[in-house]
């Protein structure tokens, strides 16, 4: 196998791992020991650290998805994907100040990714995810941060 063939069969492994979490996050159908421990578990399969990415700030994040100056889009589309699902896993617990900074996070993230280029079919372009992670913000505040909004 072509190491081209290998990268976009490990991508979409990626992607699948990421939507089953996405259904256990939304679902409610595991502990957020669990969730977490599976959010780690992805983000280290790709190579990146969830808790770095966590605690840095934007100018460190820009770092981690463009060593070289030059966006990495699959790291860079990762771990955006990533930090929207803490913050969602975090909205749903209702830890609305969490939610909201890895909501942000995902938005800078997604927002380094070039117009019209989807990485994964299936997946939303990133300009949809951002409208999507601002109107989640947007439930956030009108709720104060209380009570989640479903979807």
């Amino acid at each position: 196998m072509d190491r081209r063939d290998y990268i976009l069969r490990l991508i979409e492994q990626i992607g699948q791992m990421l939507i089953a979490l996405r259904k256990m996050i939304v679902g409610r159908s595991a502990s957020a020991q669990e969730v977490e421990a599976e959010l780690k578990s992805v983000a280290a399969r790709v190579g990146l650290d969830l808790e770095i990415a966590r605690l840095a700030t934007p100018e460190t994040l820009g770092l981690l998805v463009a060593p070289t100056g030059e966006v990495n889009p699959t790291n860079c589309w990762a771990l955006a994907e990533m930090l929207y699902l803490d913050g969602l896993n975090a909205e749903l617990e209702g830890r609305g100040d969490a939610a909201r900074t890895s909501y942000d996070k995902a938005v800078r993230l997604f927002s380094l990714l070039e117009p019209g280029g989807a990485f994964l079919v299936g997946w939303p372009e990133a300009g949809e995810r951002i409208e999507e992670i601002r109107g989640r913000v947007e439930g956030l505040a009108s709720s104060g941060g209380a009570g989640p909004p479903e979807g």
